[in-house]
């Protein structure tokens, strides 16, 4: 708000009563109250109304510590305001002063700033005069509006008031170019640089940038496409500047944050865009993976699926009936068969990926978080990692180097972790793998087949990483993953070798994993594979697993076509808490005690169920699902809904059938393994120590809540509070507590519904699905020109 009186101090001076020390200011109001009442088209009358305003203008622009100036902030003052706006619209000089005044009261105070942005008629006075045909009359008015947008409760009354549709709706009105937003963001003013539409773009940004969701879906869809294409165009050119002078701190060269502001500004608009990617059913997914008959893809689910590696060869005639997707992403590589070209192709344009919570559902919120990460070049670690294995076969120890680490001592590449592509490229050459990062955000092909495979597995969303390998080379040494992985191989050959799980439980996602050494854990059972151009290879997590090219042609050189790469692309099932077996019954518990809120089943539980011994039942629940695998076991309930032939839906009854059986088996465990003593132990280790990773597993259930509206007396936020009075009860009468969970334990496996659990936990994946929708479109209009 200071910066904002300064320029306004340095830039708006206007002539006649500057010192305002001896004119008469207690009879403003009453004259310009006057001046509403009069005939203002009368050269008398507009003498008057011009020569107080510029008095009361004088007065803003030069504030004297003085009482008797306070009375023009009055509530009084600015209702004349807007009335005496809409009468002088044919006199823009007049216009110009009084949108001065609204904008020089908006930033004298926050109080001043709130009172406007309160003041429907004010805001819609001043959104009326962006549509004036007098160029004075709309910089005024754009300046105003930047005015009230200093502060945040400015910005949202006029996000509210349609002001985002009325600013872009203007600068569409000329002959916008692409240029003009470069221009803005760049900070540069040259004569043949429209300064109105540089104030129109720079108060739509600000804008767009403080919508909120509904807000943004309100934003007529053909006024967003024609605005995201000026701004997109504008921002590959931004963008590839920036990576070319390896920018990452451009917030220091004076424009960053208006290049920030720019990305964020296309990711809000993308995000609820329908033509994004395209449509890659699960379908298409399974005939062009599994093979054409449904009979396959069923004995993989029932045989391999988290348990075993299996490989799928390249098809007779494969790709060919996949519309958009599958096909055209395979043809994009036919060319690339220099390492050069390849590298381009991969590396080029790519931004940075900010990674997205698991549990957050909310993208504004997100946004809010990483405003200032948007746009930024790749991020080492984060988004690309460079690096090769030493060691010979499995007879050896086997170690991964970083290619900049062992320049520098530091996986850092350059200044604030920004990847130096040329040194990629370099790295390339003395055979070190280009491992990418968030493929599923990079490519409109690539989204797409991850679309497909996610509905395919009933998950909200599945990543894809990119490996280029040099010849007699390894990337990362030997491994297993927190999830299941398909291996699509796009180029060359690799050789894959995989051992079977050698430990008793699925690994779940973000757990901490065990290290491996090379020649340890079933190397003698282990199974290889070579895979060949259209190859896919499954590979459940938790098997351990390595690859590695096997032919070579010489050292590549970066012009000549090298057949001893690979590259290929990694297709992760990342099941996320809610989406294992486990989460399903926390799905199935919390909704079954929301019907008995409303409606008991159970005569000994009405009007006596406590939340807290519900709570408690998913700790214990969360407790078996530490020891038993077929709770972590990944859920596929939301997958099948949509049958789309008989085949499909015999299919679909097996699997359904398959599904229905795991739940029962899991409410049987529940039944009788679910103890009220060590669930009650550990809630009160919990509470001792003040420690909360106990529930960050399960605070993902508050977005089951209706309508935002948790359990009454329970906070997610700090769950042990609220069971100081369940452990109270229990030392004085534990055979009650006891007695009581194992009543609720036991009205809930009788009573749960399988189809009603169904309902819930599809609505759960919807909510999620929809905000990772959210990210990748915001993300693929940061990368696709």
């Amino acid at each position: 708000m200071e910066k904002q009186q300064k320029k306004r101090k340095k830039s708006h001076e206007y002539e006649g009563d500057d010192d305002h020390e001896n004119a008469n200011v207690h009879t403003l109001f009453p004259v310009l109250l006057a001046s509403s009442r009069l005939n203002i088209h009368t050269p008398f009358s507009k003498s008057i109304l011009k020569k107080q305003l510029k008095l009361l203008h004088s007065i803003l622009l030069h504030p004297q510590p003085k009482p008797k100036t306070l009375v023009f902030t009055s509530s009084t003052t600015l209702s004349i305001l807007p009335f005496l706006l809409n009468k002088t619209l044919i006199y823009p000089s007049i216009s110009c002063l009084i949108l001065e005044i609204i904008g020089l009261l908006s930033i004298s105070s926050i109080e001043e700033n709130q009172r406007i942005a309160l003041d429907g008629e004010i805001l819609r006075s001043l959104l009326n005069c962006l549509m004036n045909s007098n160029k004075k009359v709309l910089v005024s008015a754009c300046n105003a509006v930047l005015d009230v947008s200093t502060t945040w409760i400015g910005r949202a009354k006029l996000c509210q008031a349609f002001a985002v549709q009325k600013l872009i709706s203007v600068f569409l009105q000329d002959d916008a170019t692409a240029e003009n937003v470069v221009e803005y963001c760049m900070v540069k003013r040259s004569s043949g640089i429209d300064e109105v539409q540089l104030l129109v773009l720079e108060a739509a940004i600000s804008l767009i940038n403080t919508c909120n969701l509904k807000q943004l879906t309100e934003i007529p869809k053909e006024l967003v496409e024609k605005f995201l294409r000026y701004l997109k165009e504008a921002w590959v050119k931004l963008r590839d500047e920036m990576i070319l002078k390896n920018a990452g701190g451009c917030g220091k060269d004076g424009y960053g944050v208006r290049v920030h502001g720019l990305a964020e500004s296309i990711f809000r608009l993308s995000i609820n865009r329908s033509d994004c990617t395209t449509t890659c059913t699960p379908e298409v997914i399974r005939r062009n993976i599994f093979g054409p008959e449904h009979s396959e893809f069923e004995h993989f689910m029932l045989n391999y699926w988290e348990k075993a590696p299996f490989l799928f060869t390249k098809l007779s005639k494969p790709l060919d009936d996949c519309g958009d997707s599958f096909s055209a992403f395979f043809r994009s590589f036919n060319s690339k068969r220099t390492t050069k070209a390849i590298i381009s192709f991969i590396l080029g344009g790519l931004v940075s990926c900010p990674p997205l919570p698991s549990d957050d559902l909310d993208i504004i919120s997100f946004l809010e978080e990483v405003k200032d990460g948007l746009g930024l070049p790749m991020i080492y670690e984060q988004d690309i990692r460079v690096l090769k294995t030493l060691g010979i076969s499995n007879t050896h120890m086997k170690r991964e180097i970083h290619y900049h680490k062992e320049l520098t001592g530091s996986t850092v590449m350059s200044d604030d972790n920004i990847v130096d592509v040329p040194k990629c490229e370099e790295a390339f050459l003395e055979g070190y793998t280009i491992a990418l990062r968030g493929m599923e955000f990079r490519s409109e092909s690539i989204a797409s087949i991850a679309d497909g495979l996610a509905d395919l597995f009933g998950q909200p969303s599945i990543g894809a990483n990119a490996y280029l390998t040099p010849p007699q080379s390894q990337g990362l040494a030997r491994h297993y993953d927190d999830h299941c992985v398909f291996v699509c191989q796009l180029l060359g050959q690799k050789k894959w070798v995989a051992s079977p799980r050698q430990i008793s439980l699925l690994p779940r996602l973000y757990e901490p994993l065990r290290h491996l050494t090379g020649s340890e854990d079933g190397i003698d059972e282990c199974k290889q594979f070579l895979l060949q151009e259209g190859d896919f290879l499954y590979i459940p997590r938790g098997c351990p697993h390595e690859a590695y090219t096997v032919t070579d042609d010489g050292k590549p050189e970066m012009d000549d076509v090298s057949t001893g790469f690979s590259l290929h692309l990694t297709l992760g099932i990342e099941i996320e808490p809610p989406f294992e077996w486990e989460g399903f019954a926390h799905v199935a518990l919390y909704c079954w005690n929301q019907k008995q809120q409303v409606n008991p089943c159970n005569h000994q539980l009405a009007g006596g169920l406590n939340f807290v011994y519900v709570i408690l039942l998913h700790v214990a629940i969360q407790l078996i699902g530490y020891q038993d695998s077929i709770f972590r076991k990944g859920c596929m309930v939301a997958s099948f809904s949509h049958p789309q032939d008989n085949k499909e839906n015999q299919l679909s009854e097996i699997l359904d059938l398959d599904q229905r059986s795991t739940f029962s088996y899991i409410i049987d465990c529940i039944d009788k393994e679910a103890n009220f003593l060590k669930a009650l132990r550990c809630v009160e280790e919990a509470v001792q120590e003040k420690n909360e990773e106990l529930f960050q597993r399960i605070r993902w259930l508050h977005h089951l809540d209706h309508e935002g509206e948790a359990e009454v007396g329970f906070d997610w936020n700090s769950p042990s509070e609220g069971f100081e009075n369940l452990m109270r009860l229990y030392h004085e009468n534990g055979d009650d507590a006891e007695a009581t969970f194992n009543l609720v334990k036991s009205n809930f496996c009788k009573t749960v519904v399988f189809e009603s659990v169904c309902k819930n936990f599809e609505t759960l994946h919807l909510k999620y699905k929809r905000t990772r929708k959210h990210y990748t479109n915001g993300m693929l209009s940061l990368h696709c020109s």
